[in-house]
């Protein structure tokens, strides 16, 4: 008999429970059963923890980041807290301050280093330079409309130091360093220079022009610019300016005696006067001999070219190149041969070779002062027509000047005459300018 009252009732269950199976033992059913049950319960599990593994990494993550501050924020939120006033206190603000205090920790926020921002600061700081025309712009707006452009006073350097400049304004017209074209109009220039424009047209010398300051404007009749003009103080030579512009072509004003060196530019002429040692051709009145390169620039000139280039020549000789004129005594012997062969002379005696020659004519006692006038006339004829003959170009009245004296064969000197430097006898020699008892006699 069996002790265990539970007997029957285990084997009624274990009948229950294995009726429909075959196990090899019921100890590896029991272990298949408890098997399945942990699969079923790990593979819960499973899904559980790989959802939520990652949900918490999330949420690890977004409550760092939330909580994240620089070091400098934490730090000025903690003076915030230690600064807020107590509970009902009111304290004003600045709304600038708080502007500020954003500002400020946007830029920290950006994450940008402390050398970026500094450097980005030190940029900000410094000026634009786009800004600084516009700022002259505006102050030129500012100035009265009616304020006429600035005309500072001619200075020929100007010229000499911008050579390229003065061309090409010169060849368009204007007169450098001013806004003064060929053509404007009187009224025009009158309007803008009112304070400062005179008319000269009646004040004798001007021939016309009027002036502006230290410039003179000649308008033709149309009331348009004709001619600008500017004198200046001789302080530059000829010689600097062929050396800055080339070789001018010369001209020769007859009527004023007036020489100038002229530049061609497009349809205008550039003239400046000059004063010096200069000369023209003997028996001509406007051909130009000599020109001296140390004469002075006295003014400057601008005005269209209306034929006068036609008048231009560069057909000269500068003045110390020429070679020098050396007196040859055989045109002395046949003009005193011819003298004494022709005349009531006797003798004419040669005293000096070299600047000025001087003469003796020696004539009988009784010889009127006519016929000594005309002896004297005709020995210089003859020495100009000898030594014509031998010079190529010119004359010795280019280089000597003369003396000559009448001599009574028994009182001795009776006059003296000397060469005129400013008139020309017919015969091609200077006229005499007499001295004493015959300075009568024409």
């Amino acid at each position: 008999m069996n002790k265990d009252p539970f007997h029957n009732m285990k084997n009624e269950i274990e009948r229950e429970v294995f009726k429909n199976t075959d196990p090899a033992s019921q100890k590896r059913a029991i272990l298949t059963k408890i098997r399945n049950e942990k699969q079923k319960k790990s593979s819960v599990k499973s899904i559980f923890i790989n959802l939520g593994v990652p949900l918490c990494i999330i949420l690890i993550l977004s409550i760092l980041g939330n909580s994240y501050l620089f070091k400098e924020d934490m730090v000025k939120e903690n003076e915030k807290e230690k600064e807020e006033p107590a509970e009902f206190t009111y304290v004003p603000t600045d709304e600038w301050d708080e502007k500020i205090i954003e500002e400020k920790a946007s830029i920290r926020k950006s994450a940008t280093p402390v050398e970026d921002v500094k450097e980005k600061q030190e940029q900000e700081a410094e000026p634009e330079p786009e800004k600084i025309p516009e700022k002259k712009e505006e102050e030129d707006k500012s100035e009265p409309a009616d304020t006429p452009p600035p005309l500072p006073a001619f200075d020929f350097s100007m010229i000499l130091n911008n050579p390229n400049a003065f061309k090409e304004k010169a060849a368009n017209g204007t007169f450098i360093g001013t806004a003064f074209t060929i053509g404007d109009s009187m009224e025009g220039i009158q309007e803008i220079y009112k304070d400062k424009y005179e008319d000269l047209d009646t004040k004798k010398g001007h021939k016309g022009y009027d002036r502006v300051e230290n410039y003179l404007l000649y308008f033709q009749d149309e009331k348009t610019l004709l001619e600008i003009r500017s004198n200046i103080s001789p302080s530059y030579t000829l010689d600097q300016v062929i050396a800055t512009l080339g070789e001018p072509y010369y001209f020769l004003n007859a009527l004023e005696g007036v020489y100038s060196a002229n530049y061609l530019y497009g349809d205008y002429i550039v003239e400046m006067e000059i004063q010096g040692n200069n000369k023209i051709k003997p028996n001509s009145m406007e051909e130009i001999q000599f020109i001296d390169r140390e004469s002075v620039i006295t003014s400057v000139a601008l005005f269209k070219n209306d034929g006068r280039s036609e008048y231009l020549s560069k057909d000269v000789k500068y003045l110390g190149e020429e070679e020098p004129m050396k007196f040859r005594p055989e045109w002395f012997n046949e003009a005193r041969d011819y003298i004494v062969e022709n005349t009531v002379s006797h003798a004419v005696i040669l005293h000096s070779q070299q600047d000025p020659l001087e003469f003796n004519i020696v004539v009988p006692q009784e010889t009127p002062e006519d016929e000594m006038r005309a002896i004297a006339n005709q020995f210089l004829k003859r020495l100009t027509d000898v030594s014509n003959k031998a010079i190529e170009e010119g004359t010795i009245w280019n280089d000597f000047t003369y003396v000559i004296h009448i001599e009574n064969s028994i009182d001795g000197y009776y006059d003296t005459g000397l060469s005129n430097s400013k008139s020309t006898h017919e015969g091609g020699y200077p006229d005499i300018n007499w001295m004493g008892d015959l300075n009568s006699i024409e």
